[in-house]
C-alpha cells in the first residue's frame, strides 16, 4: 500500500492491489452556514440545518481544519485492525483470484467507508460540552454533514 497526496487535507491517493484510488473531498464547494435552530437527518443521525447563505470557507478548508485536529483522512488507513480496510483488502483478494465482483463502484464505496465509518462511530472523540449544547447533538466532525457527504472515493 502506498499513500500519496499533494494536499492531504483535501484528498489522498492510494494504491491498493491493481487499483489506484482517490479519496477525500474530491469536489470542493462553499460551506453553508449552520442553522442550529433547524435540524435534519442524514445517514441515521441528527445534523444541523443550513442557512440560505454560504460561509467564507469551502468544504475543503473545513476538511483541512478538521484533519489538522484528528487526522480523519490518513488515520483510518494506518490503524491496526480497522475493519473497513480489512474488508477492502478481502474484496481485492477475491477479485484477484476471480471470485469477487468486478463492480468498481462496490470498491469505491468500500474505500469511502474506510474514511466515513470512524467519523460515524465517534472514533475521534466527542465535542466539548458547549459545542454539543449549541449543536443539539454530539458528533465530532459533523455539524451540517456537508463535509461528511463530500467525502467520496473513486478509482483513477
Amino acid at each position: 500500500m502506498k499513500i500519496t497526496s499533494k494536499n492531504i487535507a483535501k484528498k489522498m491517493s492510494k494504491d491498493l492491489g491493481i487499483y489506484k484510488f482517490e479519496v477525500g473531498i474530491l469536489k470542493d464547494e462553499p460551506k453553508k452556514l449552520a442553522n442550529h435552530k433547524a435540524s435534519a437527518n442524514y445517514a441515521g443521525m441528527k445534523v444541523s440545518g443550513w442557512k440560505g447563505r454560504s460561509s467564507k470557507l469551502s468544504v475543503a478548508e473545513v476538511a483541512k481544519y478538521t484533519d489538522n485536529r484528528f487526522k480523519w483522512l490518513k488515520k483510518p488507513f494506518t490503524e491496526k485492525g480497522n475493519k473497513e480496510v480489512i474488508e477492502v483488502v478481502k474484496e481485492l483478494s477475491k477479485q484477484a483470484f476471480g471470485k469477487g465482483s468486478k463492480d468498481k463502484k462496490r470498491l469505491e464505496n468500500a474505500v469511502q467507508a474506510v474514511i466515513r465509518n470512524p467519523i460515524l462511530r465517534g472514533d475521534y472523540g466527542q465535542n466539548k460540552t458547549s459545542t454539543a449544547k449549541a449543536k443539539g447533538f454530539n458528533k465530532l466532525g459533523i455539524e451540517t454533514a456537508q463535509m461528511f457527504k463530500s467525502i467520496k472515493a473513486k478509482i483513477v
